[in-house]
């Protein structure tokens, strides 16, 4: 068993959003887990991975995503699945912080 305590852990600023690397075994079997950040005004830009999923467990709902074009707005307790070659970016057009959970599989 292991607990990850994700208060210790320091965030990480990408280009448009942040992330907390809860769990990396990308190595041994593909597998991330990662707490995602997006300030209020930021855009993670457009992008789409070759090989990853994503699976995204929503713990707010002030953001938006645009996937192959389509836009959504994911309710808070939603999950929204990226598949390899799904071009996506999020928005957060909220005053306040937009959070959720990546789950990522196939990363290498």
């Amino acid at each position: 068993m292991k607990i990850i305590k994700s208060n210790n852990l320091d965030w990480q600023e990408k280009q448009g959003y942040l992330k907390k690397i809860l769990v990396d075994h990308s190595k041994e079997n593909g597998i991330v887990v990662q707490n995602i950040k997006i300030k209020p005004g930021e855009t993670a830009k457009s992008h789409f991975h070759k090989l990853q999923t994503e699976v995204f467990y929503f713990l707010s709902s002030n953001g938006f995503w645009i996937v192959n074009g389509e836009k959504f707005k994911p309710e808070m307790g939603e999950v929204l699945i990226i598949e390899p070659l799904d071009h996506h970016e999020v928005t957060n057009n909220s005053q306040e912080d937009y959070l959720y959970i990546a789950f990522k599989y196939n990363s290498s």
